[in-house]
């Protein structure tokens, strides 16, 4: 059985690689509800193929996702100077690391545990102290977030104009202790959407931009049995009969 599990995890692995070719995003910022500045909260709008790696968008709560529709989620960047246009579409990979080198971290950087942290429950709808209506209250707790993300990813300073991200840093550290700066691996179903500007072919083009997702763990064992399917149902019951012997 354990033999069995470890081939559908790595089905799952080479499945999601084939479908992430075919995954998009379009990204959107409202300065006077959720935005701030160059910075998060951004609404993301995933397409068919992106959306089937967080099926139901869970892990978003309903003031950081529409469940009822399932179309969009909030996030923030991972680095600083990466930049995109609102309102375009990009292709989109997904990965635990930075893949660009534009801001300050070195490309191939990891998500830290503490940026993890802190986007898991912020998209859960409980990071302490967020102000979760839209409007100017949101806008600068947004641009407070923003700001200890890229202070976790080395990219930039607590405080950046009326941008202070001290509070929900000190919570990191609360709840991680020395770790905030440690490799996420994926901790808390937080990953990178690794955006790319799309070619007239659909191909990956020029690096755009790193932002935030939570992927669940459940989707990796989905996307397993996806890969088995065209396979034939006698084929799979031959494989399984195999592996059990």
């Amino acid at each position: 059985m354990r033999k069995l599990c470890v081939v559908l995890w790595l089905a799952g692995l080479f499945a999601m690689s084939s479908a992430q070719a075919a995954m998009q995003v379009t990204l959107y910022q409202d300065l006077s509800n959720y935005s701030s500045g160059n910075g998060g909260e951004f609404n993301a709008v995933p397409n068919v193929a992106l959306l089937s790696a967080n099926p139901t968008l869970s892990g978003y709560s309903s003031a950081t996702a529409d469940l009822l529709n399932e179309t969009y989620f909030q996030t923030f960047c991972i680095e600083t100077m990466e930049y995109f246009s609102p309102g375009s579409t990009y292709n989109v990979t997904i990965s635990d690391k930075i893949l660009y080198n534009a801001g300050q971290f070195p490309s191939g950087g990891p998500i830290t545990l503490g940026t993890a942290w802190l986007y898991s429950q912020f998209a859960a709808g409980t990071l302490n102290g967020y102000d979760y209506t839209y409007g100017s209250g949101r806008t600068a707790t947004a641009g407070d977030l923003q700001q200890a993300i890229w202070y976790l990813q080395g990219e930039a300073g607590l405080i950046n104009g009326g941008a202070d991200g001290t509070t929900f840093y000190n919570d990191a550290v609360s709840a991680l202790g020395g770790t905030v700066g440690d490799p996420a691996n994926g901790a808390y179903g937080v990953f990178a959407l690794n955006m790319w500007t799309p070619n007239e072919d659909g191909s990956n083009g020029a690096a755009a931009q790193d932002q935030l997702m939570v992927v669940p763990e459940p989707t990796t064992v989905s996307f397993g049995f996806l890969f088995l399917l065209p396979f034939g149902l006698s084929k799979v019951r031959a494989f399984f009969r195999r592996q059990t012997v």
